[in-house]
């Protein structure tokens, strides 16, 4: 194992030495320096450009490897809290407690059984089909409760007349709800799959992009925010970095799962709330590319100011210092034409932009060595 893993490494580091063929010596050094002192991995050392030789220097210390992102929120978080934010109807049930601005939930259906946000638990083979029947004319979503990347995501409509739209097709409520079990066994399949325990489907409002937001990309789906935040010893929240999740195409999950959604990750000047840097994909060659408009609309990215910058940064100061003894989290918030709004936090986030603070400090909050 030892020895293909170093065999592996060699080929990468050759592959690196060929891309940047006018200075092979010094990129050579770079990826030495990134993979021995700051454990980046070589698919981080490529995907981030570390290797340059004439950019290397400073994208090292820019960017933080998994493997110290992954330790430092071990540290900071500890196991028997990390519930609060993993369980999606636990977390939204504390936002409503706390008077967070989040999504409103309206129930949890697991095995049968339907349990209303803040209420009752209703377990018959009728539960399902009341539950339906009693929500209002609306858009709404249905995620796991315990999913990641977007998995498992669908949204269904249901009109004034008591019929719902869904997946271009106009279903009973009986109907419907057939459809939601067949959902949840899939769902049961996905995440058993990924190692986890399905812990049923939530029903949520579907939200809507601020109309600013909207126009940059020109697709619906809800395009959000990922602000990281660190509470230090003294219960000061550090805010690590932020970016904005764009939209590549139409769909129901901003996550950028390594450019394969074909989203893109706008990195964010935390003073000003301006974009930026706009990073994509090239999934042939498996590293990142910069874009300055975006590919549909040819609408100018770099520059933008997100809206609410302010008040999305006040919220997740907030959320961070709500939420302790969980010290490191990534905070999913969605900019609404009335505010920034709280979909999740995350506890075990992966670095995947620049952090545009002193070196000093990353050392000093241990994710530098």
């Amino acid at each position: 194992m030892i020895v293909f893993k170093a065999i592996k490494n060699i080929k990468a580091l050759f592959r690196e030495m060929m891309r940047y063929i006018f200075s092979p010596l010094k990129a050579c050094k770079n990826w030495m320096t990134a993979y021995r002192k700051h454990l980046f991995s070589a698919i981080e050392i490529r995907r981030y450009g570390l290797a340059d030789p004439v950019k290397g220097n400073d994208l090292i210390r820019k960017y933080v490897s998994k493997e110290m992102a992954d330790r430092f929120y071990r540290e900071y978080n500890p196991q028997e809290s990390i519930s609060t934010i993993s369980d999606k109807s636990n977390f939204a049930s504390l936002c409503l407690k706390k008077n967070f601005p989040a999504p409103k939930t309206f129930g949890l259906y697991i095995d049968g059984e339907v349990n209303i946000v803040n209420g009752a638990n209703h377990q018959s083979p009728e539960a399902l089909i009341k539950f339906i029947q009693l929500l209002l004319p609306n858009e709404y979503l249905i995620k796991p409760n315990n999913g990641m990347l977007g998995k498992g995501l669908s949204v269904f409509e249901k009109n004034i007349d008591g019929q719902i739209f869904y997946q271009d097709k106009t279903l009973t409520v009986e109907e419907f709800t057939s459809q939601i079990k067949t959902m949840e066994v899939n769902n049961v399949n996905s995440i058993t799959e990924d190692g986890q325990i399905f812990r049923g489907l939530l029903f949520q409002e579907r939200i809507e992009n601020h109309p600013e937001i909207a126009k940059l990309t020109g697709f619906r789906m809800l395009q959000t925010l990922r602000i990281c935040t660190f509470v230090t010893a003294e219960n000061k929240v550090e805010i690590l970095f932020g970016f904005l999740k764009l939209a590549g195409c139409e769909g129901l999950a901003d996550g950028f799962n390594l450019g394969k959604s074909g989203n893109m990750l706008a990195s964010i000047d935390l003073s000003s709330g301006k974009i930026t840097k706009i990073y994509s994909m090239n999934l042939k060659q498996n590293y990142f590319i910069t874009v300055k408009n975006h590919p549909a609309t040819g609408v100018k990215l770099e520059g933008f100011t997100i809206p609410y910058w302010q008040d999305c940064l006040d919220l997740a100061k907030e959320l961070a210092k709500s939420f302790v003894p969980l010290r490191a989290v990534g905070w999913d918030i969605a900019i609404t034409d009335n505010g920034p709004m709280v979909l999740e936090g995350n506890e075990d986030w992966v670095p995947v932009v620049p952090f545009y603070m002193p070196y000093d400090d990353l050392k000093a909050f241990g994710l530098k060595k």
